[in-house]
């Protein structure tokens, strides 16, 4: 099992570490009570769907249902994406919607791959919703304005302006002006062989393929 630690910011640390030394308690119980209750909040999805089900408009059932319907589409989706981004033999370069989409270079040590988006037409498409399994994505507008998407909505990028998607979060971007230029960092990279896709439903890192040096 892979362990992760919380980072606290100093301020919190000095505090807890004052209350350990009033009331006896250690750090980590401190942080664990304050996690579990948090922990116990609902979320906006829970009480949206406990609402719904108590006005009769749909049951859990049906809810299940809808859930399951959408993690087939996004799994369809992803597997599409990688696809359309996945770049011929010997080359570095894709062609995806209105962007061509190349790697211009990878740390040493594998940790970040840099890459551009050019504008290709004027035709504004977008490539296939896709999520990243394990990296962060930045993206900076360097020229022109682009369409940044996720499911939470869209947001016109201008220039100098940037957009960031972290693990997990679908989004797909189309240039709104004949030159927009984009340069992305994805970090760590993901590599995939044919016929391999990430699947965050399921079991994630399995098909995850990095640089060797990846540490």
């Amino acid at each position: 099992m892979k362990i992760q630690h919380l980072v606290l910011d100093d301020d919190v640390h000095k505090a807890l570490k004052g209350r350990k030394e009033r009331i006896g308690v250690t750090v980590k119980e401190i942080g664990n009570s304050a996690l579990r209750a948090a922990l116990s909040m609902p979320t906006m999805e829970d009480l949206i769907v406990e609402k719904l089900v108590e006005t009769g408009k749909i049951t859990r059932k049906d809810y299940d249902q809808a859930v399951t319907a959408a993690e087939a589409h996004v799994r369809a989706a992803q597997r599409k994406a990688i696809e359309a981004f996945r770049p011929r033999p010997g080359s570095k370069a894709v062609t995806v919607g209105s962007w061509v989409v190349r790697e211009l270079s990878c740390s040493d040590d594998g940790s970040f791959c840099i890459f551009e988006h050019r504008a290709r037409d004027a035709k504004k498409v977008a490539p296939p919703m896709h999520y990243h399994v394990e990296s962060h994505v930045w993206a900076v507008v360097l020229h022109g304005k682009v369409l940044a998407r996720t499911e939470a909505g869209d947001r016109v990028v201008g220039l100098h302006e940037w957009t960031y998607y972290p693990p997990g979060v679908a989004h797909c971007s189309a240039p709104l002006t004949r030159h927009a230029y984009v340069l992305g960092i994805v970090s760590p990279p993901e590599r995939f062989a044919p016929g391999e896709w990430p699947d965050p439903l399921t079991e994630p890192t399995r098909h995850v393929r990095r640089s060797n040096n990846v540490r």
